[in-house]
């Protein structure tokens, strides 16, 4: 499922936001932002407007930023190991 939102203020804000929203949590209980991306950095190429596009992965979802200000969110697929041979792991 992907969302779509404009951002208004701080980027980085808004990713928290979206994030925490996504998940039904409030966002003070996600892991911070800073320990997946630099979210000083993440304004200030968003503020531009520039051609910008920004793409990272934070707590399931991959997130998309762009510079005309658009936040597009998209829970990432979890992937499950079946049937796992334990001993076919090499040394």
């Amino acid at each position: 499922m992907s969302c779509f939102r404009r951002i208004d203020g701080a980027a980085s804000t808004a990713v928290v936001e979206a994030v925490a929203s996504a998940e039904g949590v409030p966002p003070r209980t996600l892991d911070p932002l800073y320990d997946t991306i630099d979210p000083d950095a993440l304004d200030a190429l968003v503020s531009d407007a520039g051609p910008v596009r920004i793409r990272f992965s934070y707590e399931g979802h991959t997130v998309t930023v762009h510079g005309d200000g658009r936040l597009e969110l998209e829970e990432t697929a979890a992937t499950t190991v079946t049937d796992a041979d334990p001993s076919a792991a090499s040394d």
